[in-house]
């Protein structure tokens, strides 16, 4: 199954979902690119990076949208009467947060791989010799 199919399947049950754009759907995925399963981040190019994609984070930033659209809360004609309740957001919201990769990295300890470019002012040192002077302090640049 696609990853299109999956945020589908998360959010096709929903009050104003036939109000989401393909063009919304495809930002949101966009929005919520992760390491892939070989562990190469999104937007290398050596190893190719493989499109992979937290959907509960994609499906959580459409929430928003999808909230502000109106919901029927009650109609009756000649005798018939419906209400419709909207559904709980804030559950729904907490369930795509506890199921996304995306949420559960933020604000955790994890790390996170910072690129640094060549240049002038960086001097790629190799820290785990200790003939360098180093004594094999993990702070090396490769």
């Amino acid at each position: 199954m696609s990853a299109m199919d999956d945020l589908n399947a998360l959010l096709s049950n929903l009050p104003g979902y036939a109000l989401l754009t393909e063009g919304m759907k495809q930002a949101a995925l966009d929005g919520a690119l992760i390491p892939d399963p070989d562990g190469v981040w999104p937007g290398s190019t050596d190893p190719l990076y493989v499109s992979t994609y937290d959907v509960y984070f994609a499906a959580l930033n459409l929430l928003g949208f999808l909230m502000a659209q109106p919901v029927v809360r009650s109609t009756s004609s000649e005798g018939t009467s419906v209400t419709v309740d909207a559904p709980g957001w804030s559950a729904l919201a907490n369930y795509y947060r506890s199921m996304s990769s995306i949420v559960q990295a933020t604000g955790s300890n994890l790390l996170t791989k910072v690129l640094i470019p060549d240049g002038p002012h960086v001097h790629h040192t190799n820290m785990s010799e200790a003939v360098n002077g180093y004594d094999n302090v993990d702070t090396d640049l490769d």
